[in-house]
C-alpha cells in the first residue's frame, strides 16, 4: 500500500471519527431534551390528574348541593341520580326506590309528557317544560323541567339530565296578582276619577274611560302625546313641568290647573300625582288621579262674593249700630236730664206719690240706656278679625276677680291652674266676667261659692263655673241663651248676657251648656278649643 493511499485511509478515519462525535454529542443533547420534556409531562399529568379530581368533586358539590332539583335518568325516564333538593320534592330516593319519573306525572298530562319526551330525544333539550307531578307524600306540584341529553364518545344519546323546579307557590301567586289585578283594572276603568300613566317624559301610556270622558279625547289619540302640552291653559304647562320633576325625585303632592277639553270647554282640575316605579325601584314615570272642580270652583268663588257682601254688611250694620246706640242714647240723656231738672225746680211741690213715679222713670231710663250698650255689645261680638294669640286664663281670671266687685261673703275658687289657649283675649275676658257677674249677682245664700275649674278632653278644653245661688229650672236651660231672655227682671238684667257669652264661646268652636236644679246652684260649662 501506497504512502499516498494510507494519507488517504488515515484522513478519512479522522473525518468518520469527528461525525461519530458530533453524533454522539447531537445525541446526549437531544437525550437531556427529552428527559426535559419527560419531566415536563409528568408534571402537567400531575396537575391535570389534581384539576380533574378537584373539578370532579366541585362538580359534585354543585350536583348535591344546588337550590334546584338536579335528576339524571336514562332515555326511558329510569332515575339514575337525583340530589337531595330532588329528593325533598319529590319524596323518592332513587337508591332505595325504583323510581320511573314519566310515572310521577299526573294522568291528565300524559299527551303533555309523550310531546315533551319526544322532543327531548329529537332536538337534544326542553326549555320551561310545566307539568304536574304527584310526590310520594300525595301532593301534587306543579314544576317547571329544563332538560338537555347527554351524549356518549360516539355522539349519541344515552341519558338525560335536568332541573326540576317547584313553581306550584309561584303560580299561585301569579294567579293572585292576575286576580288582584284584573280587579283593580276593572276598578281603575270604571272608577269616577280619571286616571292617567306617563313615563319620564310626560308621554301618556294609558288613561281609563273617566279621564275621556273628562277629556274628551280617546286613548288612541293621547297615546305617545305629552299631556302637558295638550290639556293645560295660563301656565299650567310650568306647573306640570314642575311637578313631573318632583315625581322623578318620588315626591307625591295635589295641585290644581286650568284646563281646555278636546270640545273647548275650561274646566277645573284637581290632580294628585304619584310616581311610578318598576320591578327595581326605579322611576319610570307618574300615575295621575285627576278630578273635575270646576262646579266647586264655581261654588267657592260665589262662596268668596258672599262672604265679601256678608263681610260689606256686617261693616254697615256694625256702623248702623253705633249710629244708632248713640242716636237712641241721646234722648234717654235728655229725658233724664228734664227729670232732674223737674225735681230741682219743684223741690218743695212734689209729694211722695210723684218724686216715687219720677225715681221710677229713672230706673226705667237707666235699664233702658244699658239695655241699648248690650245690643251693641251683642252686635259687636264676631265682628272683629283679630288674629287668635296665647291668652292665659289663669291670668284673666286673677285679673277679673280683682277688678269686679264680689261681696264680702262669696268666695271665689279656681280649682287647678288655667291653661294657655288660642283666642281674643278680650273676647275671653268678658266671657269669663259675664259668667262670674252672672253667677254673683243670683247669689242668694249667706255664704256664696263660686267655683272655676277645667279638665283637659283631647282637642278641647272643658271649663265649668259653679255657684250655689237660685238655680235655674230644667225648662228655661235653652232659654236662657237666647237674647232679651231674662229669668230675672232686676234693672241689672237685660238678658243679653248669656247670649254674648254663647257667641263668644262659638266663636272659638266650643260649646255651652248648663246644669242646675232650683236653689241648690247653678253649673255652666263650656269648651274651648286647645
Amino acid at each position: 500500500m501506497s504512502q499516498e493511499e494510507i494519507e488517504i485511509l488515515k484522513r478519512a478515519l479522522a473525518r468518520e471519527k469527528a461525525a461519530r462525535k458530533a453524533a454522539e454529542e447531537i445525541l446526549e443533547q437531544k437525550s437531556a431534551q427529552l428527559y426535559d420534556t419527560t419531566q415536563k409531562l409528568q408534571e402537567s399529568n400531575k396537575k391535570l390528574e389534581k384539576l380533574v379530581k378537584e373539578k370532579t368533586l366541585e362538580l359534585k358539590g354543585v350536583f348535591e348541593n344546588i337550590v334546584d332539583a338536579y335528576v339524571v335518568m336514562d332515555l326511558w325516564g329510569n332515575v339514575i341520580k337525583m340530589n337531595d333538593a330532588a329528593i325533598n320534592l319529590l319524596g323518592f330516593n332513587n337508591e332505595k326506590d325504583n323510581l320511573n319519573l314519566l310515572e310521577l306525572a299526573d294522568p291528565s298530562e300524559v299527551d303533555n309528557v309523550m310531546n315533551s319526551f319526544e322532543a327531548l330525544i329529537t332536538e337534544g333539550s326542553i326549555t320551561n317544560f310545566q307539568i304536574k307531578l304527584n310526590t310520594k307524600n300525595g301532593e301534587q306540584k306543579l314544576v317547571q323541567i329544563n332538560a338537555s341529553i347527554i351524549l356518549n364518545d360516539d355522539n349519541k344519546p344515552v341519558a338525560a339530565q335536568g332541573i326540576v323546579r317547584d313553581i306550584t307557590l309561584e303560580n299561585k301567586y301569579r294567579s293572585a296578582i292576575e286576580a288582584e289585578k284584573q280587579k283593580y283594572s276593572s276598578i281603575i276603568a270604571n272608577m269616577n276619577l280619571g286616571l292617567v300613566e306617563v313615563n319620564n317624559d310626560d308621554e301618556i301610556q294609558m288613561i281609563n274611560q273617566s279621564f275621556s270622558e273628562m277629556s274628551g279625547y280617546t286613548e288612541e289619540e293621547l297615546k305617545g302625546k305629552k299631556g302637558g302640552l295638550i290639556f293645560p291653559v295660563e301656565g299650567g304647562t310650568d306647573v306640570i313641568a314642575e311637578e313631573n320633576i318632583k315625581r322623578l325625585k318620588g315626591e307625591s303632592n295635589s295641585y290644581e290647573i286650568k284646563v281646555k277639553t278636546k270640545q273647548g270647554n275650561i274646566r277645573h282640575w284637581l290632580i294628585s300625582g304619584a310616581p311610578n316605579y318598576d320591578i327595581n325601584g326605579d322611576v319610570i314615570g307618574s300615575i295621575g288621579i285627576h278630578l273635575d272642580i270646576t262646579d266647586l270652583k264655581s261654588l267657592q268663588l260665589q262662596k268668596e262674593n258672599l262672604l265679601s257682601k256678608l263681610e260689606k254688611s256686617n261693616n254697615e250694620l256694625q256702623e248702623y249700630a253705633h249710629i244708632v246706640s248713640h242716636d237712641l242714647k241721646s234722648p234717654l240723656r235728655s229725658i233724664d236730664a228734664l227729670m232732674q231738672w223737674i225735681k230741682e225746680d219743684n223741690k218743695d211741690k212734689l209729694d211722695e206719690a210723684s218724686l216715687q213715679n219720677i225715681s221710677h222713670i229713672e230706673t226705667t231710663l237707666e235699664k233702658m240706656e244699658q239695655l241699648i250698650s248690650d245690643v251693641l255689645e251683642y252686635s259687636s261680638v264676631g265682628s272683629d278679625d283679630k288674629e287668635k294669640i296665647d291668652v292665659n286664663l289663669s291670668e284673666v281670671v286673677n285679673e277679673l276677680c280683682q277688678i269686679l266687685y264680689v261681696p264680702k261673703h262669696i268666695n271665689i275658687s279656681v280649682a287647678n291652674k288655667l291653661p294657655v289657649v288660642k283666642g281674643d283675649k278680650v273676647k275671653l275676658q268678658q266671657l269669663f266676667q259675664n259668667l262670674i257677674s252672672n253667677a254673683v249677682k243670683f247669689i242668694d245664700k249667706p255664704k256664696g261659692e263660686i267655683h272655676i275649674n277645667v279638665k283637659d278632653v283631647g282637642e278641647f278644653y272643658q271649663f265649668s263655673v259653679s255657684d250655689n245661688g237660685i238655680g235655674i229650672e230644667k225648662q228655661y236651660h235653652d232659654k236662657i241663651f237666647k237674647i232679651f231672655h231674662s229669668l230675672n227682671k232686676s234693672k241689672d238684667s237685660t238678658g243679653v248676657g248669656l247670649s254674648i257669652v254663647k257667641k263668644i264661646v262659638n266663636l272659638h268652636e266650643g260649646e255651652i251648656w248648663l246644669e242646675s236644679e232650683p236653689k241648690k246652684g247653678t253649673t255652666f260649662y263650656f269648651t274651648l278649643k286647645k
